[in-house]
């Protein structure tokens, strides 16, 4: 059974409050950082800090290489290589333009502001 994706947009670890990798072929929410695991029992993610389990390192390796396979969806809308990235050297992906403040590309190439700068919206003139 898989996880509802808003449910998944709310997740976090109970012990740093940051983002699970959620394996649904495994029925866990797996934290890299802290290598530990976290049940999906019929639907339901157990998310009791004393319920979690730590993993052996070459399990840990074996849900890494997995997730940066593809097998993985990451919680509180992150993207699965952003939780993975700084513990597999291999898994990198080209990244595009660098975004603005609002995750807008273009403000970026229009020297890093808005692309409406100065324009309140309330169609009143500026004096």
């Amino acid at each position: 059974m898989s996880l509802d994706p808003l449910l998944l947009n709310l997740l976090a670890c109970p012990i740093d409050k940051q983002a699970l990798l959620y394996l649904a072929e495994d029925g866990v929410l797996y934290n890299p950082r802290l290598r530990r695991v976290y049940r999906v029992s019929d639907g339901i993610p157990v998310m009791l800090a004393e319920q979690g389990q730590t993993v052996s390192e070459d399990r840990h390796r074996d849900l890494l290489r997995r997730a940066a396979d593809g097998a993985a969806l990451a919680t509180l809308q992150m993207a699965p290589r952003d939780v993975i990235a700084g513990y597999l050297a291999d898994v990198r992906t080209p990244a595009g333009p660098p975004a603005g403040p609002n995750g807008d590309q273009t403000a970026r190439a229009q020297g890093g502001r808005p692309a409406r700068e100065g324009k309140s919206g309330s169609g009143e003139d500026a004096a």
